[in-house]
């Protein structure tokens, strides 16, 4: 596509990620905002290209549009908006922090999808003046930085949202002991003390100099222990409710003298409506009453219900408290390195759909990262595509969506579906929270503790997948390294799957022979293959991040490489009669969890999967 280059850097930028070429003999470009319209209107007419749109991100969607057009000659083409706003949540909070330029990067897909949000999840990652402590050796983010990325994102559109936590949810900052006079229990506020909300008042003081955004979401969920600490020592028992409101009020009026409207989580209102419980499948949640005021949004969060019937039911309940609610679905990628697209996508559907014939009409996505943020931010894009098309049209085909996301990321959707790939060694997708990628990779080899959720041919898989994203990684350009990554943990996997139950086969059948071949030859495969995908994740890391948190992971991959070395030292002195037992192989195997005769079990905690022992 050529074109003359416009008058608005943000529109060359664009048109210069889509591929084009800038030239006087080129398309003209016109564009008018018309914010009646709630859409927008492209029309080609000869050598110009026409656009009418309501706000600006829509601008930057027709001009992807455009280019996917351009062979039919003349056309008009005609959006309407589904969604007053539309857009994705970025967890910058456990261990990844996300760099500016990819934001940065980012912010243009999201825009050329038709975004018109980003959310930033930081817990402690962003600058609160006069508090050194707050997000320390975290790569939180300055002010600075978060004034320069929302100000490009305004650019393309695109409202830059804080998301913060004012209740729970704060275990890094309160690990420093010049925040535990703020605590109630574990990582909970202690509320009605003024400290907390002086605490507080400074953080939303510098999120103000931060972001120009009049939306704020203060978090607020799954303080299940709220009141049960401290707060029970000085005040006794109170009601949760009224516990939960009384912060809440405080909270809000902080939030409106420094100009900004909050949003919180949705679920502890309905935790303790419902004896702890959230999705309270079959409630007909009569208990319920209203206590979430006008100008607060409520926030419904669900990443896990089947059925289009639960989700119109949970959106009627969350009415019940509030006038005012938000849906966030999920694009998993926090059960492991792989994330889950078809379930994402298959829920997503459902939710969407149900939001837009039940009156809610603000909603995104979230990209949590549960437990280190193992997977790439970019591996859940294709979730993100889909929620920017429910925004504009009730279906579409598989076809569509794969065109607008070649457009938007440059990315191959049928390719970025081979991702999930790593998680599913049974062959079925039955349980969305399944990750033995990652705790086949993570458990010891001589503890065992997931080998009796393992399955014959599961190194065979392996190798299979492996070829597969390698072979993908080859014609994915600027993605390859998603490939690379998952290809590398699948050739760990290849050998490291079943290596445990091979290993306390061949003990208790004193197959030396086997062992032998084991501690020569496949023991050794593992650990180069564990150093090359520690090399593999890596670069992945600081394509994409801030280097703080790579740590974890350094560490977490060393501990792979380092047990496997032990069980290979342990094995030779067995085989060299230096030793006439392994205990560890004389110990019974059990299911993990009690989760019996499944092979498609989750564990996300990195300590429960390495050892069942206690971590100080």
């Amino acid at each position: 596509m050529k074109v003359r280059k416009t008058e608005n850097a943000q529109v060359n930028e664009i048109l210069e990620y889509l591929g084009t070429a800038f030239s006087d003999d080129g398309l003209t470009l016109d564009y008018v905002e018309k914010p009646e319209l709630n859409g927008l209107e492209i029309e080609k007419q000869g050598d110009r290209i026409i656009i009418n749109y309501s706000q600006l991100s829509y601008l930057f969607r027709a001009l992807g549009i455009a280019k996917e057009n351009l062979d039919k000659g003349d056309f008009k083409i005609k959006e309407r908006a589904r969604f007053s706003l539309n857009g994705m949540m970025v967890d910058c909070s456990r261990n990844a922090v996300i760099s500016i330029e990819t934001l940065q990067d980012v912010i243009k897909q999201i825009a050329l999808m038709g975004h018109n949000m980003l959310m930033l999840y930081t817990e402690d990652t962003y600058e609160i003046e006069g508090e050194p402590y707050f997000g320390y050796m975290r790569g939180r983010y300055t002010i600075k930085e978060l004034n320069l990325l929302d100000d490009y994102a305004a650019g393309f559109g695109v409202t830059l949202i804080p998301c913060i936590q004012t209740l729970a949810h704060l275990n890094a900052a309160v690990n420093w002991r010049v925040y535990k006079d703020l605590t109630d229990t574990g990582d909970i506020l202690l509320i009605d003390d003024e400290k907390t909300y002086e605490f507080i008042e400074k953080a939303i003081s510098s999120l103000r100099k931060s972001f120009k955004s009049d939306r704020i979401h203060i978090g607020m969920d799954e303080a299940h222990m709220v009141g049960r600490g401290k707060y029970l020592d000085k005040h006794g028992d109170v009601d949760k409710t009224e516990l939960m409101q009384r912060h809440l009020n405080r909270v809000q009026k902080i939030c409106q003298k420094y100009g900004f409207r909050p949003m919180l989580w949705g679920d502890m209102f309905f935790r303790i409506a419902n004896n702890g419980e959230y999705y309270a499948r079959g409630s007909d949640y009569s208990n319920l009453i209203k206590c979430v005021s006008d100008d607060i949004d409520l926030v419904y969060w669900d990443y896990y219900s089947l059925t289009k019937g639960e989700y119109e039911n949970l959106a009627a309940a969350h009415k019940k408290i509030a006038n005012n609610v938000v849906f966030a679905g999920g694009a998993w990628k926090w059960t492991s390195y792989a994330p889950s697209l078809f379930h994402s996508m298959r829920v997503s559907r459902l939710a969407l759909e149900a939001c837009f014939e039940n009156g809610i009409n603000e909603v995104f996505a979230t990209l949590w990262g549960d437990d280190g943020n193992e997977a790439s931010l970019y591996s859940v894009l294709p979730v993100v595509q889909l929620f920017a098309e429910y925004g504009f049209y009730e279906s579409f085909t598989d076809e569509y969506l794969a065109k607008r996301f070649k457009t938007c990321t440059g990315g191959n959707l049928k390719d970025f579906e081979l991702l999930d790939l790593p998680n599913f060694p049974a062959g079925t997708h039955s349980n969305a929270e399944s990750n033995p990628s990652k705790y086949l990779l993570y458990q010891d080899t001589l503890m065992g503790l997931f080998d009796k959720h393992v399955m014959d041919g599961f190194d065979d898989y392996y190798a299979e997948t492996a070829e597969t994203l390698w072979n993908a990684a080859a014609r994915n350009g600027r993605y390859s390294y998603l490939f690379e990554t998952l290809a590398s943990l699948c050739d760990v996997l290849k050998n490291k799957s079943e290596v445990g139950v091979k290993i306390k086969n061949a003990y208790h059948k004193k197959d030396v022979q086997e062992l032998q071949r084991i501690v020569d030859k496949t023991l050794p495969e593992i650990i180069a293959g564990a150093e090359k995908f520690r090399d593999a994740i890596e670069k992945q890391w600081f394509i994409e991040n801030k280097p703080f948190g790579f740590e974890i992971i350094d560490v977490r991959i060393a501990g792979v490489i380092q047990r496997t070395k032990s069980a290979r030292a342990r094995l030779k002195s067995y085989l060299d009669n230096r030793i006439d037992r392994l205990e560890e192989l004389e110990q019974e195997r059990l299911f993990f969890d009690g989760q019996e005769n499944n092979y498609n079990i989750s564990c996300y905690n990195w300590r429960r999967i390495f050892s069942p022992g206690v971590f100080p």
